[in-house]
């Protein structure tokens, strides 16, 4: 069984208010997309990663691979209008066996330790289907400006990437959800459609997500 990484870097972060797009932003030096990339070449468990790149910027993706020898990447594509058109090129272009595992991660999530990709592709090995979360901690309220009802948050969970799929759970949820012109904001999302049962592993290690400029400097003390 192999796994393959599928690390969409196509967006422009119109959120970060940057000209250049967030995940080639440097922290301490380093573009985020490489400090992410670094996290899964270092990975024991994963064979081979794919990048999903905005169109004008293959050269530049390319030239960051050579410069950081990150060898398990195989192939970078270009990536779509929305994360899950580029998501979608990209699993396309695996050749892959049916229980071969599908991990796909946000460029611009470089906090994640290799250790915990290692332990949650282990525990996908096992459940098929599994996708990196943190259980709520605040109250959670729901509403339109006035507060409609508090929700359980003993049963709220805040979904992060990796999320972690077989080839053919993943391919088949992506295929149905193009048929049926269906955009969801994670993978899990299309899977959860086709009734298949998807297990939360609770992350261990900080996995913000830098959208924000203060996420970027959250992160520098961690990277």
């Amino acid at each position: 069984m192999k796994t393959f990484a599928i690390i969409p870097s196509a967006g422009v972060g119109k959120r970060f208010n940057s000209r250049l797009p967030k995940q080639f932003m440097k922290i301490n030096g380093i573009e985020i997309l490489v400090h992410t990339l670094l996290k899964f070449q270092k990975a024991r468990n994963v064979d081979e990663i794919i990048i999903a790149s905005h169109k004008n910027f293959i050269d530049k993706t390319q030239k960051l691979v050579r410069k950081y020898n990150i060898s398990k990447v195989k192939n970078i594509v270009v990536g779509g209008k929305e994360r899950q058109d580029s998501v979608y090129e990209a699993l396309k272009s695996i050749k892959a066996s049916l229980n071969d595992l599908i991990c796909v991660h946000d460029a611009v999530r470089p906090l994640i330790s290799s250790k915990e990709i290692d332990d949650l592709i282990d525990f996908a090995r096992k459940k098929k289907s599994v996708i990196a979360a943190k259980k709520a901690i605040d109250t959670i309220k729901t509403g339109n400006k006035i507060v409609e009802t508090t929700l359980d948050r003993n049963r709220i969970w805040l979904v992060q990437t990796p999320q972690i799929f077989t080839y053919q759970i993943l391919k088949k949820a992506f295929d149905k959800a193009f048929e049926e012109n269906f955009y969801g904001t994670d993978e899990a999302s299309l899977v959860e459609k086709l009734g298949v049962q998807i297990y939360f592993y609770q992350i261990k290690s900080e996995n913000r997500k830098i959208t924000l400029q203060e996420d970027f400097f959250f992160a520098r003390h961690f990277l």
